[in-house]
């Protein structure tokens, strides 16, 4: 049509996405927060991780290792179970884990402390859902335990109460 040009997918793939091992990532979305993967042929979906709303810390640990092509270990560690749970998911489907010497990291008691730390400022500052109330009661319990001992029963209890609704 006279004055009327189709848009060419191409120039779109480039500007918007970025290549992540064997798919590509919308890094546009990344930058609001949103992790979409795609297969770069089909541009479908990849099916095991929809478009997912994620924190700033998992979006800076995407960002950092699009650009250094290294895993900031305590990016990492400052994700919450689910995106944990994702990242890995991400990085064996991309087939990244042997290009970036890719190690499930576990966290120790004092990271558990930290993020207890976190989450509690988070609590603080007017945060009330429910996945952070959930992860700062199981990361009580956790700290409760009678191998880690880091948390009173009496105390643990008293914060269990206070999480909830």
């Amino acid at each position: 049509m006279k004055g009327i040009e189709s848009q060419k997918k191409q120039p779109f793939i480039i500007a918007r996405y970025c290549k992540f091992g064997k798919f590509i990532l919308n890094h546009y979305k990344l930058s609001q927060n949103i992790l979409l993967i795609k297969y770069p042929k089909s541009l479908a979906p990849f099916s095991k991780i929809k478009a997912t709303v994620i924190s700033d810390n998992f979006k800076n640990l995407l960002t950092d290792l699009i650009h250094t092509n290294v895993i900031n270990i305590d990016l990492q560690k400052s994700l919450n179970d689910s995106e944990i749970k994702i990242f890995d998911l991400l990085i064996f489907s991309a087939n990244l884990s042997s290009h970036l010497n890719y190690k499930k990291q576990t966290r120790t008691i004092d990271d558990y402390v930290k993020r207890y730390n976190l989450l509690l400022s988070s609590l603080k500052a007017g945060d009330d859902s429910i996945e952070l109330r959930d992860e700062i009661s199981n990361i009580i319990k956790l700290l409760n335990n009678k191998n880690v001992d880091k948390i009173s029963d009496d105390i643990a209890n008293e914060l269990l109460e206070l999480l909830k609704y």
